[in-house]
Parts: C-alpha cells; sequence; structure tokens
C-alpha cells in the first residue's frame, strides 16, 4: 500500500492550486473542470501520472477522510 499525495496552495487572491496525485481525486477534479471551467481548469500533468489543478476558493471544500 502506498499513499496518494495530495497538495493544495492557497493564494490571498481566492485561487487555489491542487496538485493530486489520488485518482478519484483527480477525476473529481476533472468533471470540476468540464462542468464548471470558470472555476477550475486544469493547469499542467506532471510526472508520476499528478495533476495540477485551479480552483477557485468558493468551489473548493475539504472533508476529512475515514479511517477503514
Amino acid at each position: 500500500m502506498f499513499k496518494l499525495e495530495t497538495m493544495i496552495y492557497a493564494s490571498e487572491d481566492g485561487t487555489n492550486s491542487v496538485f493530486t496525485l489520488n485518482p478519484t481525486l483527480q477525476k473529481q477534479l476533472a468533471a470540476l473542470a468540464t462542468q464548471h471551467p470558470e472555476v477550475c481548469q486544469r493547469k499542467a500533468r506532471g510526472e508520476a501520472d499528478g495533476v495540477t489543478y485551479q480552483v477557485r476558493g468558493a468551489a473548493l471544500a475539504i472533508q476529512p477522510v475515514r479511517g477503514s
């Protein structure tokens, strides 16, 4: 088992940069970008299958993950 890293960088202008290796989160961000391109845009696909999205602050909600 390995960890799938996600990093969120918040800017003072209300935008967030989200980098993730998590395929489930990548699918959610891709869906958000398709449905609401004014709120979320894919900026880069990086090494190790990571992707970076730019998300306006109001569209980003962080929920705790329940242990299994």
